[in-house]
């Protein structure tokens, strides 16, 4: 009854919060939890065994973020387990203050999607020391007290991008970079792979500019407009860490007139930038696969939960997505729509 009390008390909260400080669940699919006991209080399962209660944690609310979430819910569902989900709205402070209210619950798990790569450190011992089983998915923390993470190795979508640009390009010439979060894993280990396949051994691919564009497709575009003025001939290639910027990109290409002068290539294969490989105005995109990522996150939370053992890294490879295998990839990408 204690335990009862507790966590009605601390969906109260949040439901507060996010009357303060704007809807905290407002670009969510699925609701914010709220105060209704029968939804909310660890419910029973057909055999009267208490329900698993898992909390997703996600760093933001972006097409390829959604999916993890989507598919996270959908593998929940399927295994008959509860799963509150929550983001951050790229927010470091909302995210942590998610995280400890899980911990207040009392949920049986947690699935963590960290906006930084080192601003979370303190969050994820304070998870440990709470005895709670923690998944990472799609991003991780530099603190490796995590039980497990479920993702891809960011280095190899940078790898991708930098293998083809020498194939198609050779080795000179000029670059932009569009950075997505700055200090996020992704970020960090996407420009790693991209310097070592092609900063590095070719010194004559300049890197005109670099900026942030938080993943986020208007920065994308108005970044593109800007460097459009500032180097009208100058650029063979956008190198975006994501799609959501890359198509962005493309936009501003589109009204400059520069779709066939100006390479483009893109990370996480979502359909509309496949679509865009396919029709030819994106040359690339890496397929990064939410859909699996958010299934197997679920499934390992629950494994852990009952005494099954996993290695550290649960790896799921970044696949390349180019003009000669777009609809494939798009047609896979709908069927799990």
């Amino acid at each position: 009854m204690k335990k009862f009390f507790a966590i009605v008390l601390v969906l109260v909260l949040i439901v507060a919060a996010a009357g303060c400080g704007g809807n905290a669940t407002e670009q969510l699919d699925t609701p914010a939890p709220t105060t209704d006991s029968t939804a909310q209080v660890m419910p029973e399962g057909d055999s009267g065994d208490k329900q698993l209660v898992v909390g997703l944690s996600m760093s933001d609310d972006t097409q390829f973020l959604s999916n993890v979430r989507k598919a996270a819910e959908k593998k929940a569902n399927e295994l008959g387990i509860q799963l509150i989900p929550n983001s951050g709205q790229n927010q470091v402070e909302k995210q942590i203050n998610d995280m400890e209210a899980f911990i207040t619950m009392g949920v049986d798990a947690i699935i963590f999607n960290p906006l930084d790569r080192n601003a979370m450190d303190e969050i994820v011992d304070k998870v440990k020391a709470a005895g709670i089983p923690l998944v990472e998915v799609n991003t991780f923390t530099s603190n490796e007290n995590y039980d497990v993470y479920v993702g891809s190795p960011e280095e190899d979508a940078g790898r991708i991008q930098g293998e083809w640009i020498r194939k198609n390009l050779g080795d000179s010439g000029n670059l932009v970079i569009m950075y997505g979060q700055m200090g996020h894993s992704g970020q960090i280990g996407r420009y790693e792979g991209l310097k070592q396949a092609l900063l590095d051994p070719c010194p004559e691919w300049n890197v005109l500019v670099e900026k942030t564009g938080e993943w986020k497709r208007e920065l994308g575009q108005s970044m593109m407009e800007d460097w459009l003025l500032t180097y009208p001939d100058q650029i063979d290639v956008v190198a975006s860490q994501n799609d959501e910027m890359a198509m962005g990109a493309l936009a501003a290409l589109e009204a400059a007139g520069k779709l066939d002068d100006i390479k483009v290539l893109g990370i996480d294969a979502s359909p509309d930038a496949v679509a865009l490989v396919s029709e030819g105005q994106l040359a690339l995109t890496v397929f990064q696969d939410s859909f699996t990522q958010g299934s197997t996150a679920v499934e390992v939370a629950v494994g852990l939960l009952n005494g099954e053992t996993y290695p550290k890294v649960v790896d799921i490879p970044f696949r390349e997505v180019n003009p000669d295998n777009a609809e494939e990839f798009y047609a896979m990408l709908k069927e799990w729509e």
